[in-house]
């Protein structure tokens, strides 16, 4: 579902709070998987433009906090990648 997020942009706060869950899911997350995809559904006429550039620049930017978590001082690494103003790839992991 990450890669879904690159899609919908709207809705990257929710599947990246249900992908912590993914090994130990419930009921409660296959629902709330089930009401995202139903949300994408709904949504086909939303997508993204990418605009059309003369050179290739490519971007990248991260971020590391390091035992950030007070409950379990697990790390997070975020990442992003840009060809100019298009978003190419995102990703966020514990």
């Amino acid at each position: 579902m990450i890669y879904l997020t690159v899609i919908k942009f709207d809705i990257t706060f929710a599947v990246g709070v249900l992908s912590r869950f993914m090994h130990q899911h419930r009921e409660v997350h296959w629902t709330a998987a089930l009401r995202i995809l139903a949300y994408i559904k709904s949504s086909t006429e939303k997508g993204l433009l990418y605009k059309k550039h003369r050179h290739i620049r490519i971007f990248g930017y991260s971020d590391l906090k390091y035992a950030g978590e007070k409950g379990n001082r697990k790390s997070t690494i975020d990442y992003c990648t840009f060809d100019g103003e298009n978003l190419v790839t995102w990703r966020s992991k514990k």
